[in-house]
């Protein structure tokens, strides 16, 4: 795998073409997004128990950090401070995790918090805080998001941690692309569960996440960590359809029809 350098310098460098976007996988749940204005963010990163990481939040210069949620492998408490230590760089979230940025230091007017129905701009890319229901037990966030992230007709659903839930369908219908967790426990969708909403979206492109991190065993009873359960339970609904599976640093571009050519 590329070193951190590497990644970084890719991100940096490349050129996004108009009419798409380019996306990288850091595991679990985090992704980075580039547009074709060169506006780039980062969606739930979570490095600390990943070594080597991906990225090294204080070598990277974002436009902005999302977290979906506060919970630590969304909202990582040891990457706030070097993400944010880039002036320029914004943090948008819920009210819970946004709390957790300025408790770290971070300056008020450098934090959005992210509520269901607002409509965020951050360059060319408009962020869309999208239904989501996570009231995992030992920690609940009843303020919990996802992400529809929109820009010159390409949309990619981020989904967080979530449950299935309709009003996640109502909120992001006809989405280009959906990256949805699918490890089924700790208050999330299994990969059939996540497969289906796929399906019911729409979306012309279907990629699990939130695996690849830790240890099978570490994710508790009932995990569903094997990318090819969301697959083949898609492809049972959507034979026409379309599902990727995600190798982390390695770039993905998409356009309004799924993966670009």
């Amino acid at each position: 795998m590329k070193t951190s350098t590497e990644l970084w310098q890719e991100i940096r460098h490349v050129t996004v073409a108009p009419g798409t976007v380019t996306l990288w996988w850091l595991y679990q749940a985090g992704i980075v997004v580039k547009t074709p204005g060169g506006t780039v963010v980062v969606v739930d990163p979570y490095l600390s128990d990943n070594v080597p990481a991906p990225i090294d939040p204080a070598e990277v210069e974002f436009d902005a950090l999302l977290a979906t949620h506060s919970h630590e492998d969304h909202l990582d408490p040891d990457s706030i401070t070097p993400f944010m230590s880039h002036d320029r760089t914004r943090f948008i979230g819920p009210p819970m995790a946004a709390e957790r940025v300025l408790a770290a230091g971070v300056k008020a007017e450098r934090t959005t918090p992210a509520r269901r129905g607002e409509v965020i701009e951050i360059g060319d890319l408009t962020v869309r805080p999208v239904h989501a229901r996570h009231m995992y037990g030992p920690e609940p966030t009843p303020d919990a998001v996802g992400y529809v992230l929109e820009v010159g007709g390409v949309s990619v659903y981020h989904s967080g941690d979530t449950e299935y839930d309709s009003e996640i369908v109502a909120d992001t219908r006809g989405v280009t692309a959906s990256f949805i967790s699918m490890n089924g426990t700790a208050g999330n969708m299994n990969a059939h569960e996540a497969a289906m909403l796929a399906w019911l979206q729409g979306s012309k492109l279907a990629v699990p996440f939130h695996y690849g991190l830790w240890r099978d065993a570490d994710y508790g009873e009932g995990a569903t960590l094997d990318p090819g359960l969301f697959v083949g339970t898609y492809r049972k609904l959507n034979p026409e359809g379309h599902t990727l599976v995600l190798e982390a640093a390695n770039a993905v571009v998409l356009d309004r029809d799924g993966l670009a050519a």
